[in-house]
């Protein structure tokens, strides 16, 4: 590959210090990306679930309200300019889809309720993290926002648990959102590749200490849920951690040691109620007086009831599906049983019997195309000293992604911003700076013989 044609794919990629400047440094874009912080703090941490009176002012509506007005006062500057990377392009995609299955769903309103008031709220914070995402500072501090949300939720709940409540034994928490009983070890297990990330790209105490804790306050709350689907994602995100992210470096080395001593902590300290949850994985077939393995034994059972019903519900509707948010309606009229009110536990299935399978495949395109590019990234910054930190994030997405994925077996979380917000948008900032760099050295060396060749011509699109 010749470097003009290598120069003429990124030339649409701002340089570093254009990018400072302009993103970094405009009120506009700055503004935009405080409010878009303070957003996924909203999402994640849930305020209202303990001070019912932050629900009652809309606090979220707002913050995301004004994180777009920002933005556009930004765009209107100059400040920003418009970037349409290949993920935000399948985004578009599906919610073109998704708009033109709201004729024909089960129910009309309902479909048209959950493409506006979940997924465009999706829509519109990853598109606003794809524009502002364009420094390691940001992607830092979005992370930082995630990781102290879940410290704060974590922690409440365990010095808290009577106003968590829980099911028979298990703790639930306060927070109703991604941090809830099953969805709380997806959640750990996207966040953990993360915090080693950080751990490792820069040495300091006090960040040492809070991801410590907040690892170690997330995983006893994760052993306290029981959750079966959750310890599997957070053992899978634990092992592909050590192997991908915390290798080659002496910091690696301390989160590896860190995560052998936490596992031996929960093996030691677990409660009962945990192994006998868990030990229905490998001996489900098993005939059990006890109350826990039972209960167990039934979840397992109307989760495949469940994924059973989806496979026939796409079937029988493959090209729009039932419509956004109806399976569970549809089920539960179909079978006319107050416990068939439920949704698919399966975010694949989802997709295909809620919004057709032209929409599932989609998906999978956007995840692949994610997964193609951070190990591009990989490739492209493995043996460059300057790209250490976007190296560590490119691999700490990937193993993010795969536990998401994972993880999107047991739960439906198509339409939800977590997905959306990290990993998939973090993906685009890391490309967004690595095409940035390649431009700088492109055009500090252009007499170079052999100039880089592995850059991805969609990073630009």
């Amino acid at each position: 590959m010749s470097e003009d044609r290598i120069i003429e794919q990124i030339d649409d990629v701002e340089m570093p210090s254009e990018v400072a400047h302009s993103n970094e440094l405009g009120p506009g874009g700055t503004l935009c990306f405080v409010f878009v912080c303070l957003f996924m703090v909203a999402i994640y941490a849930r305020p209202e679930d303990v001070f019912p009176v932050v629900g009652e002012i809309h606090a979220t509506f707002l913050v995301g309200m004004c994180a777009g007005v920002f933005f556009l006062w930004s765009l209107f500057l100059g400040e920003i300019s418009l970037y349409w990377p290949r993920e935000l392009r399948f985004v578009l995609l599906l919610t073109a889809w998704f708009a033109a299955g709201v004729p024909f769903a089960y129910w009309r309103g309902g479909s048209f309720l959950v493409l506006t008031e979940i997924w465009l709220k999706t829509v519109l914070i990853f598109f606003l993290l794809t524009q502002t995402l364009v420094t390691h500072k940001r992607i830092r501090g979005i992370l930082w926002a995630i990781i102290l949300s879940e410290l704060a939720v974590a922690a409440y709940s365990l010095a808290a648990p009577s106003q968590g409540g829980g099911v028979g034994e298990r703790m639930v928490g306060v927070n109703r959102g991604f941090l809830y009983l099953n969805f709380l070890g997806i959640a750990l297990g996207m966040i953990i590749p993360y915090i080693a990330a950080l751990f490792i790209a820069k040495a300091s105490l006090l960040r040492s200490v809070l991801l410590a804790v907040t690892t170690a306050s997330m995983s006893w709350m994760q052993v306290l849920t029981a959750s079966r689907s959750g310890t599997l994602v957070v053992a899978f995100s634990v092992m592909l951690t050590c192997l991908l992210v915390s290798r080659g470096s002496s910091r690696g080395k301390i989160v590896r040691m860190g995560i052998l001593f936490a596992l031996l902590a929960a093996i030691w300290l677990a409660p009962a109620v945990f192994w006998e949850r868990v030990s229905t994985i490998t001996n489900s077939d098993a005939a059990s007086a006890n109350t826990v393995e039972a209960s167990a034994d039934l979840s397992t059972q109307e989760r495949f009831t469940l994924l059973m019903r989806s496979v026939n519900y796409t079937i029988e509707h493959p090209l729009f599906g039932l419509g956004l948010g109806m399976f569970d309606v549809a089920n539960g009229n179909d079978l006319d049983r107050p416990d068939a009110w439920m949704g698919t536990h399966n975010t694949y299935t989802q997709l295909s019997s809620e919004a057709g399978v032209p929409a599932l495949l989609l998906y999978l395109a956007l995840l692949y195309t994610v997964l193609r590019n951070m190990k591009q990234v990989m490739a492209l910054t493995n043996n460059d000293p300057q790209s250490i930190e976007v190296n560590l994030m490119a691999r700490a997405t990937i193993v993010s992604l795969l536990s998401f994925i994972l993880g999107a077996f047991f739960a439906h979380k198509a339409y939800d911003y977590y997905l959306f917000t990290a990993p998939i948008a973090i993906a685009v900032g890391v490309q967004r700076i690595t095409a940035s760099h390649q431009k700088a050295s492109l055009s500090i060396g252009r007499n170079l013989a052999s100039p880089p060749q592995h850059l991805n011509p969609e990073w630009t699109l």
